[in-house]
């Protein structure tokens, strides 16, 4: 599992400073054949690692957008995107625990995706098969059980908590148990809604080219549009109105303050993210739903569930349906509430919230 650059980084990449340091490579020791019956014959997924290695091994699976640095190492100062919950003395403490988060497969940084070069030298695109969160978790395994022989303990926000069910799911033997922040059991139409959205902003953008877009203009517009719609479900009334009111933006102030933060948002995503990315994950989330017989196999295994009180995205009321439904299949589950108004974000933005409910997690499942 060394270091090691396969090609040279596309320009959303590079403007992350990929590869950072801290980052590593795990290479697939065989083909990877996907639930649909595609083969992926060389592929990789990017890591990084935190903590002592003699400490209890816990598991991060990013979101949507997330990648796999979660937060800095030690003399590199590139903040991660959960900076306030993993680190040193905080509620995932570097000092205690050994953490891996990794890129999921069919991802923008670094995992083998759409943008990835072929045994031919060529990008993927268009030619990408359909992944699956099963898939993701098949290929995390690989990396998984070579990281730590022991059962590891998992923590996942919103598509991350998603692919942790799946993973605990195919795997009870090697996970001790899940934490879900965010993330239902099975994708429901509220939120297929604003997927279907965005991937026809990116499919209609002129640039897409069906997915064949690399080394050509890049379908910006389509992206960006994209992330408009996601940030809004991601939101709350509340925290629109405890943000922007109904202020404009200086120094014009022919925009709302709201306009143009969904502007700059759209932006943003386009400088450090993957069109097909966007289409190969969503499309996974989309597909998700645990069958029985898949919930039935976590009878053995803690799922602590938490949820957003003011989420617009996984509405609170669904995330308590799921949760019944998981313990009348005789799942070991729990459920409770990260508060604040800032809706799907929540977890991200209370990280000293989320802390204190992974540092719960982690000490009630030590043993």
């Amino acid at each position: 599992m060394q270091p090691s650059v396969t090609q040279e980084p596309w320009p959303w990449q590079s403007r992350q400073g990929y590869p950072w340091e801290g980052i590593q490579f795990f290479h697939g020791t065989q083909p990877l054949v996907t639930e649909g019956g595609a083969v992926i014959p060389d592929w990789q997924l990017a890591y990084e690692e935190w903590g002592p290695k003699s400490g209890s091994p816990v598991v991060i699976f990013h979101a949507l957008t997330g990648d796999s640095h979660a937060a800095s190492h030690p003399g590199e100062g590139l903040p991660g995107w959960w900076q306030g919950v993993l680190g040193p003395g905080i509620g995932l403490d570097t000092n205690i625990y050994h953490v891996l988060c990794f890129n999921v497969l069919g991802g923008a940084m670094g995992s083998t995706g759409a943008w990835s070069l072929d045994s031919e030298g060529r990008p993927w695109g268009s030619r990408f098969p359909a992944l699956s969160l099963f898939d993701m978790a098949h290929a995390a395994h690989m990396l998984m059980s070579r990281w730590s022989s022991d059962p590891v303990r998992i923590i996942g926000g919103s598509m991350g908590g998603m692919l942790a069910y799946a993973y605990a799911s195919l795997y009870p033997e090697h996970v001790r148990a899940i934490m879900t922040i965010g993330a239902p059991i099975r994708h429901e139409p509220w939120a297929i809604a604003y997927h279907t959205v965005g991937r026809a902003a990116i499919m209609n953008d002129p640039h897409f080219q069906s997915g064949d877009y690399y080394g050509g203009p890049y379908p910006e517009k389509g992206l960006a549009t994209a992330r408009m719609v996601d940030m809004i479900s991601y939101q709350h009334p509340q925290s629109m109105a405890k943000k922007f009111g109904r202020k404009r933006q200086p120094p014009h102030f022919d925009d709302f303050e709201v306009t143009s933060y969904l502007g700059y948002q759209g932006q943003k995503l386009v400088n450090r993210y993957d069109a097909n990315t966007y289409i190969t994950l969503t499309r996974a989330m989309d597909e998700f739903g645990l069958t029985p017989q898949q919930m039935r196999s976590l009878k053995d295994t803690l799922v602590w569930m938490v949820g957003m009180e003011s989420d617009l995205l996984y509405l609170p009321e669904e995330l308590e349906a799921h949760h019944n439904i998981l313990v009348s299949e005789g799942v070991p589950a729990r459920l409770d509430w990260i508060p604040g108004p800032w809706g799907h974000d929540t977890f991200l933005v209370e990280q000293a919230k989320s802390g204190e409910l992974v540092a719960a997690f982690l000490r009630d499942t030590e043993t």
